[in-house]
């Protein structure tokens, strides 16, 4: 076969144009290979930078919170020391009442135009506390027991489930309720068992036998947890109306007699009081029983009943609910403090502090308050 120099020039030209489209096709997918490698590279550090920005900024947000902690420890002190110099002044100590600075519904402070912190201070001393079911040596507390089961009259719930929170914090597994020790809790799915022990936070309150969400929804805004020494006694000027309803008027029984719903109500309607004198000649009520009295304020606690505080004009421990937001994100925290001395003296110790949002029980007593 003869070639001609023409056909082997195009042979030629067309063997160069084919290599120049292979070469050409193999830098537009090394293009598009380096350029999807480049943006997943771009992608991944934009991803890395908005999540370091994200822990960056959660991180603000949950120092603001604790900001906020301390300037809400500040203010209770400021507030108690106050009152001290107020008294040196020839004036008169007031007690804790809602009508105080540190009472406020909704403190709010702005955080350079980018974010801001939600305060809310309350004081515990309103509430019933559970834990005064149980006595230090693990026994029930009867008259403690006998108060909580007012509380559910009043609230018009079933009485016995105090027999029921009284098998879960005493110390024995002797059944006084129904079905509320560990082995009906064993029974359950998942089975665990009574703490017997003090209530560590209010929640645990769901695991308790007969304390069914639409019964907690009546009961929460009268009800704390805190782990004091003795009984936490409830302030007069503060304490929500069902929370009074606790407190026992003197009668001939050695454990008083329930005080009743008008008349804590009457009692709400008078406050604040200024001292123990001023309550009895304004509240209109019986002579509260002798064991309900605070020791130390002339209306001393009943030895023989081995009763301590059951009720006082001051507050002593103090919960404070914080939400910060900053840059988009938010931060919650729940400290729980207790005011040990006064003035220059005064110490408040950190007793609980969870990264926890409360606000909804915030709602809850503001309600149950009025």
């Amino acid at each position: 076969m003869r070639y001609t120099a023409t056909s082997s020039r195009f042979v030629s030209m067309a063997s160069l144009q084919k290599q120049r489209g292979v070469a050409l096709i193999t830098v537009l997918m090394v293009f598009a290979i380096a350029t999807l490698v480049a943006g997943k590279v771009i992608v991944g550090k934009s991803i890395d930078v908005r999540r370091v920005n994200g822990m960056v900024s959660r991180t603000q947000a949950h120092y603001y919170a604790l900001a906020a902690e301390s300037l809400a420890i500040l203010a209770l002190r400021e507030d108690d020391q106050k009152d001290i110099d107020d008294k040196k002044q020839g004036g008169q100590q007031l007690p804790d009442h809602l009508e105080e600075p540190w009472a406020m519904p909704n403190i709010e402070f702005e955080i350079d135009n980018i974010g801001k912190v939600n305060v809310q201070i309350v004081d515990l001393n309103r509430f019933y506390n559970l834990n005064n079911l149980r006595q230090a040596d693990g026994l029930v507390n009867e008259q403690e027991l006998e108060r909580f089961r007012n509380l559910l009259v009043e609230l018009r719930l079933d009485n016995e489930l105090a027999d029921n929170l009284a098998d879960w914090l005493d110390a024995d597994d002797k059944e006084l309720g129904y079905l509320s020790e560990s082995d009906a809790y064993l029974n359950r799915s998942p089975a665990y068992r009574a703490a017997n022990k003090p209530m560590q936070d209010i929640s645990e309150l769901r695991l308790v036998n007969g304390f069914e969400p639409e019964i907690l929804a009546v009961l929460l805004p009268h009800i704390t947890v805190v782990n004091t020494s003795g009984v936490l006694a409830l302030n007069l000027n503060t304490a929500t109306t069902y929370a009074l309803a606790t407190l026992q008027e003197k009668t001939s029984n050695p454990f008083g007699e329930g005080l009743s719903l008008s008349a804590a109500q009457n009692i709400v309607s008078e406050r604040p009081y200024d001292d123990n004198k001023d309550f009895d000649n304004r509240s209109g009520s019986r002579e509260l029983h002798t064991s309900s009295k605070r020791s130390g304020t002339g209306n001393n606690a009943n030895a023989e009943y081995g009763s301590l505080a059951h009720y006082t004009l001051s507050s002593a421990v103090f919960e404070i609910n914080i939400r910060a937001h900053y840059a988009g994100h938010t931060a919650y925290l729940t400290t729980v403090v207790q005011q040990q001395g006064s003035g220059n003296a005064a110490k408040y110790v950190v007793l609980s502090r969870k990264e926890t949002d409360n606000s909804w029980r915030l709602a809850q007593f503001a309600a149950a308050a009025s």
